[in-house]
């Protein structure tokens, strides 16, 4: 099992991009109101979404499309995006308010250190598009689909609650296969691509490089 006395492996490439002057203009209008904390006391969904109702985790949301659309088709549900690019936070903002979207948080920071704040058997579901793949092997213990964070992600994850990656690189999708059908706690495996998932950029971006997408969903049993 996960050491959770140790701090989470980075995941992710910091990359820096300034906000143009209306765009940060409308993140410090917007981020006090729908943006979450990456640190703080044990996270309550209540008292921040103001309702008891199933909570995913979107881990990775780019610029929002695809977070944004599937809030709007599943009002039964609240969701919390996570990024640490600024720009795309930026973006998936703006979207929340033109949609009216009152069922979203975003976090603007580490989806692994926010998870510390979750607890235990607190999600419905984890949603991990098309994560960074880390094609080096030195870097492959900086994947998002680790065994660490697989465990992690398990238990967080309500009996019966899904764990969901996609990605458009093989060698991913074949490690992140054997990691998650490792878990004792998992049971599942490749799916055909849902229809109610929306095409991301990066999946576009796949797709015109001719690569195949792979889905893995698995459900958490105990």
């Amino acid at each position: 099992m996960t050491d959770t006395t140790r701090p989470p492996i980075r995941t992710f490439k910091p990359r820096r991009r300034p906000l143009t002057p209306e765009r940060q203009a409308l993140f410090d209008r917007l981020a006090p109101e729908l943006c979450v904390d990456e640190h703080g006391d044990p996270f309550d969904p209540v008292a921040v979404f103001g309702r008891r109702a199933p909570l995913l985790l979107d881990v990775g949301i780019g610029f929002g499309d695809a977070l944004t659309e599937m809030a709007a088709a599943e009002p039964q549900h609240d969701l919390i995006g996570c990024d640490v690019h600024t720009p795309g936070v930026a973006s998936t903002l703006a979207r929340i308010e033109t949609m009216g979207l009152t069922n979203v948080r975003l976090l603007h920071g580490d989806a692994l250190v926010f998870a510390q704040r979750l607890a235990p058997g607190s999600l419905s579901g984890i949603r991990i598009f098309f994560p960074d793949p880390w094609p080096k092997a030195r870097h492959r213990h900086r994947r998002m689909a680790s065994e660490a964070n697989v465990d992690r992600f398990a238990r967080l994850l309500e009996p019966g609650g899904v764990l969901h990656l996609a990605t458009d690189i093989a060698d991913y999708a074949v490690h992140a296969e054997r990691v998650c059908a490792g878990h004792p706690e998992l049971v599942g495996g490749v799916i055909d691509r849902p229809d109610w998932r929306p095409v991301t950029r990066y999946e576009r971006k796949g797709l015109a490089a001719g690569r195949d997408i792979v889905d893995l969903l698995y459900r958490r049993v105990t």
